[in-house]
């Protein structure tokens, strides 16, 4: 994971190509994406979703675009498997990072990559450092080693030593948690979700494969139970995205009954615990899907510029 100028953007532009050129998204003549959801597609219980532009690099979602007298939402589930390891471990320091704003805001302290003791000052000053933490976050909660850690922070492996030895000191009852729920599962051959989603065990399962089960599985969990509830209160989902959920409505009210609706999820899976639901998109107006991240940012531009150059769509005016 070390730095390389360029490779990112190479590789977004590999991924977009591929999509495009093997055409995975089916489009009907009246203009819309109907992807294959395959619930409980994977061993955690998530669905698989195949053949949308959620299969694809996040610059070309911007294709998405909704009618202009409709609403366009995606919201997403804050964190959620932090959340659901915090809940689920009861660990008070996890559970009160989490509830601070920002759960990455705290690995970056850890990491000595900020002083800012305001989490969402920090998140709105560095988006860079904050998308860097995402991965780091779950895969130290996963298990990952010192060497993985160093290359993802592009550090000496004694600094990547030291950040996993302070976040045990700092989560000392959610590494307890962690380490019974494996003991347990290789002593019974079994571990199951928060509502009973098995996995059955080979006989030398992967210890990291049983650290990640408790929290994709609680994940996958909620998002099946508010899904359900949305259903029944007769708001129809568009597309279900790992810990999001994409609706198209007529008023904002719908979109804020589905986001309680989607906490209440989230309390009731997590034993009471809140987990954040966030606005990830609010598309008014015909307006496009518009992902935040920079990478997504700039391979938007480059499929648009291509299509000007190509006359396929007129050029815009500077």
């Amino acid at each position: 994971m070390y730095h390389v100028p360029g490779i990112e953007d190479l590789h977004a532009l590999r991924d977009s190509i591929g999509f495009i050129a093997k055409a995975r998204l089916p489009i009907g003549r009246d203009g819309r994406n109907r992807p294959s959801l395959f619930p409980f597609g994977t061993a955690t219980g998530r669905n698989a979703h195949a053949r949308s532009p959620y299969n694809c690099h996040a610059g070309l979602r911007g294709f998405i675009q909704f009618p202009v007298d409709a609403i366009g939402g995606y919201l997403d589930f804050r964190t959620q498997e932090v959340g659901v390891a915090a809940s689920e471990s009861g660990d008070v320091a996890l559970m009160r990072d989490y509830q601070s704003g920002d759960v990455y805001h705290a690995l970056a302290r850890m990491c000595g990559l900020t002083a800012d003791p305001d989490p969402l000052r920090w998140k709105r000053a560095h988006p860079d450092v904050r998308q860097r933490m995402k991965p780091l976050q779950l895969a130290i909660s996963y298990g990952m080693g010192v060497p993985s850690l160093a290359r993802g922070l592009d550090r000496h492996p004694l600094i990547a030593s030291e950040i996993i030895e302070t976040h045990r000191r700092t989560y000392p009852q959610f590494w307890e948690w962690r380490a019974a729920r494996v003991q347990e599962a290789m002593l019974t051959r079994r571990i199951e979700s928060a509502f009973g989603w098995p996995l059955r065990l080979t006989t030398s399962p992967n210890p990291r494969t049983l650290y990640n089960f408790p929290m994709q599985s609680g994940g996958a969990e909620m998002q099946r139970l508010a899904a359900w509830r949305l259903c029944e209160a007769g708001i129809i989902p568009c597309m279900l995205i790992h810990d999001g959920i994409l609706f198209e409505e007529t008023d904002h009210e719908r979109i804020e009954e589905a986001g309680e609706i989607m906490r209440q999820a989230g309390r009731d899976t997590c034993g009471g615990f809140e987990i954040g639901v966030d606005v990830d998109q609010m598309l008014i107006g015909g307006a496009r899907y518009a992902d935040k991240r920079q990478t997504a940012k700039k391979m938007w531009k480059t499929i648009m510029d291509a299509l000007e150059n190509v006359g396929a769509l007129p050029r815009r005016i500077a």
